[in-house]
């Protein structure tokens, strides 16, 4: 895993270990510095090797993560 994924999982991490994490790509992406296109690469890379899954969009259209 490169620094990228990191610091995208490291955002994310907090919210997840309480509950479900409600966030736009675009907020990651101005939080850790990352372009969005990046920030949905490390964001597919988490669900594929199964450190996250994604459950749905909230109505605002936030992508919803959970832990698996």
């Amino acid at each position: 895993m490169t620094e990228d994924v990191h610091a995208v999982a490291a955002y994310l991490a907090p919210t997840l270990v309480r509950g479900p994490a409600r966030c736009r790509l675009e907020d990651v992406a101005t939080r850790t510095g990352l372009t969005l296109e990046r920030v949905r690469d490390c964001v597919r890379m988490l669900i594929e090797r199964g450190c996250i899954r994604q459950t749905g969009c909230a109505p605002d259209g936030a992508s919803v993560y959970v832990l698996p």
